[in-house]
């Protein structure tokens, strides 16, 4: 389970990671010159510095792919795992960590402060909210939907629909602050006083047998408690936010709009190279999923994932749909339709909450397909199961 980025004013955010974006990373800057040549990303500069939004887990694979492992240079205490592109060995990718490692800040305001980062992962509710003082503009999104989901105990409630829940006694536990639960609220489908934002990420109250309707994700929770919480050790029920009409694009790879601009020559090797990344982790998993796995333990931290949950996790990203083709057939490209109408959506929520966005604001300013090589698609069907289910 992820904990939350922080949803604190845009002001308050660029304060607190000042100094978070002094202390560590790598001593190039992300504006740096191109490498030139004639390699696969001669138009980027010698260190493509991706800013990820919680511990390593492969719902981050497309970045991770980009590395050559067997070269690679972990730094566990800084959250850092970088090491030369495989694509361009003269490229240097460095992945950063979130969560704990950037204090829970947003992505968003770390790009601002830290010219090091060339990419950060940000959500499309995240894009849409800060876009007054923050604008970011998404330039690929590995992932389809949302893994966010709400779940439950079968052997409580028998859930059909987000209506049903907000019919209920159960008590619906999240992390204060997320966008989806007032949408959920402004829908009608959850209630108000049913609200409960203390929730830490432990499962400690479903598993007491408690009345609770609490947030997971479907690529991480349903494992967990079957395989990792012996004291349940059942399946549970979900309703996925995706089906709720909160049609976000999650993790999608994002720059401020100048940076985008500025970097356009080396978005245009860097984006495809990330779509091809998440498409050949799919067909073989493991050489990242191991990575991962190795490197948390030497983080040595809460979050870890064994091989086994890795391999699940991957099972959910395909059979999910987390990972798949647009309605373009592309992976990694945004739908204008899509991205129009949760503009809309946002835009009504944010209203209701009284969020000042930016003057005018279009899906246009928020994404951009123009680096997206139409060529490369996924298919689930040739998709082998590395847990062997």
């Amino acid at each position: 389970m992820r904990l939350p980025r922080s949803r604190a004013l845009p002001a308050a955010a660029l304060a607190g990671v000042l100094t978070l974006a002094a202390c560590g990373g790598s001593d190039d800057d992300g504006s740096g010159e191109a490498v030139g040549g004639d390699g696969a990303l001669s138009a980027c500069p010698a260190t493509v510095v991706l800013q990820t939004n919680w511990f390593p887990e492969p719902e981050h694979a497309a970045a991770y792919q980009l590395i050559d492992h067997d070269r690679a240079e972990p730094n566990p205490d800084n959250g850092i795992y970088s090491g030369p592109a495989v694509a361009d060995d003269r490229v240097t990718v460095e992945i950063r960590a979130g969560g704990p490692f950037i204090g829970f800040q947003t992505n968003s305001a770390l790009l601002y402060t830290d010219p090091d980062i060339l990419l950060g992962m940000v959500d499309t509710d995240e894009s849409v909210r800060l876009s007054a003082e923050l604008p970011t503009r998404a330039v690929v999104t590995p992932l389809q939907i949302t893994p966010q989901i709400l779940l439950w105990d079968p052997e409580k409630y028998d859930f059909g629909s987000f209506e049903e829940i907000a019919d209920s006694d159960a008590t619906v536990l999240y992390f204060e602050g997320q966008t989806y639960m007032d949408y959920l609220v402004q829908q009608g489908w959850v209630r108000q006083d049913q609200l409960d934002g203390s929730f830490d990420g432990a499962l400690t109250r479903l598993v007491l047998g408690e009345d609770v309707v609490m947030q997971g994700y479907v690529t991480q929770e349903p494992w967990r408690l079957v395989n990792d919480t012996p004291e349940f050790a059942r399946e549970i029920d979900f309703l996925s936010l995706d089906d709720a009409g909160y049609r976000i694009y999650p993790s999608a790879w994002a720059g401020i709009p100048e940076t985008v601009e500025e970097n356009s020559d080396c978005l245009a090797q860097l984006v495809p190279l990330l779509q091809q990344g998440q498409v050949d982790y799919m067909a073989d998993p493991e050489p990242v999923n191991t990575a991962i796995s190795d490197y948390l333990t030497d983080i040595d931290q809460f979050f870890q994932i064994t091989p086994e949950r890795a391999d699940a996790i991957t099972d959910s990203l395909n059979d999910d749909g987390i990972v798949a083709d647009g309605p373009d057939g592309v992976l990694g490209s945004f739908d204008p339709d899509r991205m129009s109408e949760m503009t809309d959506l946002l835009t009504g929520v944010f209203a209701d909450l009284d969020v000042e966005l930016a003057d005018g604001l279009t899906p246009e300013d928020l994404y951009t397909n123009e680096f997206i090589d139409e060529s490369i698609s996924y298919d689930p069907a040739q998709f082998v199961s590395p847990s062997g289910r």
